[in-house]
């Protein structure tokens, strides 16, 4: 199963698939469609109107069955923003008011009494005096202060308690944590080494005969003998065929034929195609070692995930170094170019011809990637998504060629980037109404050991309702089942269970063989396309969001757990459900970590999973709701959740500072060698 090149490694495409009708046709302006033959659809006018001097015009493109549901995603999700905003805002000790029980509802003791097993209790949180690291008794539980940031949580009272009793001292010291936040994380990071400068590609000076443009530019322009054109085309390939179906703003047909047809022929300057050229050799050489290549590790006989290069040392950095030797020739420029090298535009533009979509996509981008640091970072915002009402969403109506065509028809890389537009939004929405929580609530209020601080109910539920309906409306060859997250795509019912109800015993998975698996010792297929990596980063976003809206029941359920409520107990449940088996820490995602973004955000995540669910064997109210609300489910694949997870953290803390800090905390918890 070890194929070569990326636009090789293909084991048939997945199942299901079905020949939608190309793009091209649709655009073919109204003389060309009437004489019946091909159209090159050039702006303003095309070919055969410019040869015949006719008028030449185009027809609105008709929006597919595909944008019609993204489109209604879309107004669902405006829809909401409305809701969220008449929602009640007034606050009490928790999500629900405090109340006994159910007589239906299985008893949640709050006793002390001593376990041998556990850790202190919920009660003993509110009562012991033993200091934190931020100095004040690690007893005194606040009211709920939203953050994204999984990191933050490490300074919650319980966890707090949990690292004093398992972890170092010099590893659990929170005080700088606490006080610094994001500074913290990223002084962790700049522990990393620098890429190193001293790989690159050898060069010789140019000898030809080069354009105007480029005769006017002046500079010696070079050539690398190792990049002849067929080793260029098979760098580009690898970059389409993987990166660019992760990340769109990229059009493939201009560039074989317009940007690498130039630097073949006239040499390597500081120019924006120069550096755009070498920067996708660097990644279509990534791409191909990712999955290919040898690793740069063994555990217990387990090859890691990071392929190719070493720790310090990643393939395609001597393209890379070349690349940013020329980079600051480049920077002040503020084109389509520019924003393809780092992924940020502002020029106007005809945003309905086909360079404006390729900005549209490049915004969206921007945007996904700046939410994400944004959410975990708490990274202040750039204020870049306030154009997003005037910017619109990227159609992909322009015409591709036949590679595209064959990439989006096995790997249906515009619905999954659309789609990730659309939960981008919903996951800016919720975490705006959680933080909303904190900043309503009186001052007065904060050091009082009752008040919880939280969203009212009905915004919990509205939200969860609203996850619910993005993944139901997803196009079909997207959904999945909501409790099988490692299945291949299947059109579903939309779900109406709610977050207070029990799981359905009776909910069968699709049969055949899965996609993702915890199987990270066996053999896996290197799917075409990443198709593999696209469905596993749509998801897990999604159970992400999931995560971030229910965490806050995790926390009443340690720090208050005598105002908890029937709801908050189920909120709970819903919490440590979601955390189950994420596509991205199974294989083969997990076996190709270097064509996943933003690894570092992952790792804190699954270290904040991690400890939740430690604290499930070892905290009362959360070992009660593990064993009576969550179902034998969470039982059957928690203890694969939590081996995938490790190996995660484990596999990366070689190569990143954040997840070596990750695996120092886990050892302690966990008892890891």
């Amino acid at each position: 199963m070890n194929q070569e090149s990326p636009a090789s490694l293909s084991s048939g495409p997945p199942p299901n698939q079905r020949k939608e009708r190309g793009a091209i046709a649709a655009q073919a302006c109204d003389t060309c469609r009437s004489r019946k033959q091909k159209c090159d659809e050039q702006r303003p006018k095309c070919g055969l109107c410019q040869r015949m001097k006719l008028e030449c015009r185009y027809r609105e493109p008709q929006p597919t069955k595909k944008d019609k549901t993204l489109v209604e995603i879309l107004d669902r999700l405006t829809s909401l923003e409305g809701k969220v905003d008449r929602l009640p805002t007034t606050h009490n000790a928790g999500f629900g008011p405090p109340q006994p029980s159910p007589m239906s509802q299985p008893s949640f003791s709050t006793s002390t009494e001593d376990d041998p097993s556990s850790y202190s209790s919920p009660a003993s949180y509110r009562t012991s005096q033993q200091p934190s690291s931020s100095g004040r008794p690690v007893g005194i539980a606040q009211p709920y202060r939203h953050s994204a940031a999984a990191h933050r949580m490490l300074i919650w009272p319980a966890i707090q308690q949990l690292l004093l009793q398992s972890v170092s001292p010099s590893i659990a010291d929170m005080k700088i944590l606490e006080q610094e936040g994001t500074s913290f994380m990223i002084s962790i990071h700049r522990g990393m080494p620098n890429l190193p400068m001293d790989d690159f590609v050898p060069d010789r000076n140019f000898v030809g005969m080069q354009s105007q443009a480029a005769r006017s530019a002046g500079g010696q322009r070079v050539t690398f003998p190792t990049l002849n054109r067929a080793e260029m085309h098979r760098l580009a390939t690898s970059y389409f065929d993987t990166f660019n179906l992760i990340y769109p703003f990229m059009d493939r047909q201009t560039f074989l034929l317009e940007t690498l047809a130039r630097v073949h022929s006239e040499g390597f300057d500081g120019d924006t195609d120069s550096v755009i050229a070498l920067l996708v050799f660097a990644l279509g050489e990534l791409a191909i070692e990712s999955a290919a290549g040898p690793p740069i590790e063994v555990y217990n006989g387990r090859p890691s995930g990071v392929k190719g290069g070493t720790a310090t040392k990643p393939p395609g950095l001597a393209y890379f170094n070349e690349a940013r030797k020329r980079m600051g020739f480049v920077v002040t420029h503020c084109d389509l170019e520019t924003v393809q090298i780092f992924s940020l535009a502002a020029n106007p533009i005809e945003w309905n011809s086909q360079r404006g979509d390729l900005i549209k996509r490049s915004f969206w981008h921007c945007a996904i990637m700046e939410t994400g640091l944004y959410l975990e970072l708490d990274l202040p915002p750039t204020g870049l998504i306030e154009l997003e009402e005037h910017i619109g969403l990227p159609s992909f109506n322009g015409p591709y060629c036949e590679a595209d065509h064959r990439g989006n028809q096995s790997s249906h890389f515009e619905a999954h980037f659309a789609s990730q537009v659309a939960l981008r939004r919903l996951c800016a929405i919720i975490h705006q109404t959680l933080s909303n929580s904190n900043e309503k609530l009186a001052p007065s209020t904060t050091g009082s050991q009752s008040n919880f601080s939280a969203p009212p109910l009905e915004s919990m539920k509205e939200l969860g309702s609203q996850l619910d309906q993005w993944r139901t409306l997803l196009p079909q060859n997207l959904q999945w089942a909501e409790d099988h997250p490692e299945d291949f795509p299947s059109p579903q019912t939309r779900s109406t269970r709610r977050f207070e109800e029990p799981v359905d015993p009776n909910l069968q998975a699709p049969t055949g063989h899965p996609l993702f698996t915890s199987d990270l010792s066996a053999d896996y297929i290197r799917y075409p396309y990443v198709y593999d990596v696209q469905v596993a980063l749509l998801r897990t976003r999604y159970y992400y969001a999931k995560y971030m809206l229910y965490r806050p029941y995790v926390y009443k359920a340690l720090h208050f757990p005598n105002t908890m409520a029937r709801e908050d107990y189920d909120g709970a449940a819903e919490c440590l459900r979601c955390c189950l088996k994420w596509p991205l820490a199974l294989s083969p995602a997990s076996r190709r970590k270097r064509m996943i973004p933003y690894l570092f955000c992952w790792s804190q995540n699954f270290l904040s999973i991690l400890i939740i669910i430690h604290l499930t064997t070892h905290n009362e109210v959360l070992r009660n709701i593990r064993t009576q609300l969550c179902g034998p489910r969470f039982e059957s694949e928690i203890g694969a959740t939590v081996d995938t997870m490790i190996d995660w953290i484990r596999d990366l803390k070689s190569s990143d500072p954040i997840s070596l800090w990750c695996w120092k905390i886990l050892k302690g918890i966990y008892r890891l060698e």
